[in-house]
């Protein structure tokens, strides 16, 4: 009898913390995900916001020692989560949130698509998911954008085509939608001899392997969403699934566009600036960003900056009050000073 109240004392505890942990609300979307780490265990799952999270929690952690297979099933599986939740929330989500979710499927599938280990069923699973969610792949190794006016596209070179390096997802943030900035930079760089893609796609690993070298913070990627070379050629930087690196501490929200070149040196080629005009409109169109709302580094920075450089801030000036002309480039006096060697 002397030890029954410490009894009923211990069952009592064991049987709230029971009650606790089986009957308690479900996991937030949005919380640290505690489930499986098997990719099998997440796959069987019926679909959650809870199972979305685990696998971006496990390609975070895996994508780099994984087999291709397993990550390429990952990104599909993910990449359908997002599609499926972005059309059966189209009365009960705001439109910005939406197109995000399309956007990263899309970004999914189309990694899959240029990926040279999908297998021909995974392939077709990419290409059904991109045409129900309502984008568009040609089967071309680039990616096509339609632009504002219709009939053209913007060729986008990927991310495998130019050899960029794995992405670091433990050094980046996702992004929250909505898009609401675009942001224009240059490399500070004097661009090498070799005009041909191959030759820029190797100036392009030494930017990204200088800005994955940084240190407090560490990048991830290279810090640009797009990046244009002076022959008019558009690569894709970071996946736009990420927050970029771009303007220290004003990043969120903001699409960064950096042209290879010093422009306090040189003068943008004709080809590069329109080839900007033309994916600044077309970025403009498809994330409903204002004209005002297209800047360039210095503007906006927070630290002493010339980015991108006096001969393209003429130009950007003119863009943002409509009046630009890529025929007519007006050349700006040349620098008495440059920070030509450094990537901004």
């Amino acid at each position: 009898m002397p030890h029954f109240p410490r009894l009923l004392h211990a069952t009592l505890c064991l049987l709230l913390f029971a009650s606790c942990v089986g009957t308690g609300p479900s996991p937030d979307p949005h919380s640290s995900y505690n489930g499986p780490v098997s990719l099998v265990a997440l796959i069987s799952r019926p679909l959650s916001w809870e199972k979305l999270e685990g696998l971006e929690q496990w390609l975070d952690r895996n994508s780099s020692n994984a087999s291709s297979t397993d990550v390429l099933n990952a990104r599909l599986e993910l990449a359908d989560g997002r599609s499926t939740f972005a059309r059966s929330d189209q009365n009960q989500t705001s439109a910005a949130v939406l197109k995000m979710r399309r956007e990263r499927a899309i970004s999914d599938y189309r990694i899959v698509l240029a990926s040279t280990s999908a297998s021909s069923s995974q392939r077709a699973r990419a290409q059904n998911g991109i045409a129900l969610v309502g984008g568009s792949y040609t089967g071309s190794p680039n990616y096509q954008t339609s632009t504002p006016g219709g009939g053209t596209t913007l060729t986008i070179i990927p991310r495998a085509q130019w050899g960029a390096a794995r992405e670091v997802p433990d050094h980046m943030s996702r992004h929250q939608a909505p898009w609401s900035d675009i942001i224009v930079h240059h490399t500070a760089m004097k661009v090498g001899s070799d005009t041909s893609q191959a030759g820029r796609s190797a100036e392009l690993r030494v930017i990204q392997r200088s800005h994955l070298g940084k240190r407090d913070p560490q990048w991830g990627d290279i810090g640009y969403h797009y990046l244009i070379d002076p022959e008019g050629r558009i690569y894709e930087g970071r996946r736009l699934a990420w927050r970029g690196a771009h303007v220290a501490g004003l990043n969120d929200h903001k699409i960064g566009v950096c042209l290879l070149g010093n422009f306090d040196l040189t003068t943008p080629t004709t080809a590069s600036l329109a080839t900007l005009e033309r994916l600044l409109d077309d970025l403009r169109t498809r994330n409903q960003i204002p004209r005002a709302r297209v800047s360039y580094h210095t503007a906006i920075a927070t630290n002493a900056t010339q980015c991108p450089g006096r001969n393209l801030i003429s130009w950007m000036q003119n863009y943002r009050s409509g009046n630009q002309s890529v025929a007519n480039i007006a050349t700006a006096p040349k620098p008495t000073w440059s920070r030509a060697g450094t990537v901004r």
